[in-house]
């Protein structure tokens, strides 16, 4: 059994890694309409980008046209490497080390959209934790601000107790580098497992690998629309993935949703 270490320690393992596990540029050319369109909608010029990690979506929303972008993370090294992208690239972006439960003590001002993607909410253990990130992102949204919150579609996953991602390839001078994500589902919580293969260089070709795993709550839509309840937050969409879908508890990859202070 691999040594669960927290969501911050688990990054700054990955720190040289994290973007070597996406295919960037796919990925953003492929959301771009979606943050397009709700960029558009509500009328967005200032955004905080918690457990914003590298910063990739920070850089690419200020691309895109938002005035003020801040990211936020709870891993200290992740946000020295997007300091320093943002220093060498001449960049405004600011970024800040913050957790979703002092954020609010942390960054000053208030935007028109806090968002949390890439299922980074499912970091947080209980529905006190997850009460308390939401009311620190309320109080940083402006009166007319829209929080978006998008992580996996637990409620399929646990449905269908799926366990595996597909793999994902990176070629590095040393060899070809496999990441292979999976979890392990116990009665309440969930391990998520990344088990890395590196190929080494010639002449034997041989592999070495390492897991590092975390563990995260899977949230389910019904407790995610509590919470937000419960913080005076009203539900204004909801979609299945960056593709615009509605969402489908047990058809949508991923559960995305945009509240208000209502």
């Amino acid at each position: 059994m691999p040594a669960v270490t927290p969501g911050g320690d688990f990054y700054e393992q990955l720190l040289g890694e994290y973007d070597q596990m996406m295919d960037w540029e796919s990925r953003l050319m492929r959301e771009t309409p979606f943050y397009q369109k709700i960029f558009a909608d509500y009328q967005v010029k200032s955004l905080l980008d918690t457990g914003c990690g590298t910063g990739r979506h920070c850089f690419h929303f200020a691309n895109l046209g938002i005035d003020t972008v801040v990211g936020t993370d709870i891993s200290g090294s992740m946000i020295e490497l997007a300091q320093a992208r943002a220093m060498a690239s001449g960049s405004e972006i600011a970024f800040e080390r913050a957790a979703f439960t002092d954020v609010a003590d942390k960054i000053s001002g208030a935007f028109d959209l806090v968002c949390c993607l890439g299922n980074s909410i499912s970091h947080l253990k209980t529905y006190d934790e997850l009460e308390l990130a939401l009311r620190n992102f309320r109080r940083l949204t402006t009166v007319k601000g829209v929080i978006l919150i998008q992580l996996l579609n637990w409620d399929l996953r646990l449905a269908r107790q799926e366990r595996f991602f597909p793999p994902r390839s990176h070629v590095t001078p040393a060899g070809e580098k496999l990441f292979f994500r999976f979890f392990d589902f116990h009665e309440e919580l969930v391990t998520m497992n990344l088990l890395i293969f590196q190929q080494c260089t010639a002449p034997l070709r041989n592999w070495t690998y390492r897991t590092v795993s975390t563990t995260l709550r899977p949230w389910r839509r019904d407790l995610i629309r509590m919470a937000l309840d419960d913080v005076g937050l009203s539900v204004l969409q909801e979609y299945g993935g960056t593709d615009l879908s509605p969402y489908q508890p047990l058809e949508s990859s991923d559960y995305i949703v945009i509240a208000h202070k209502g």
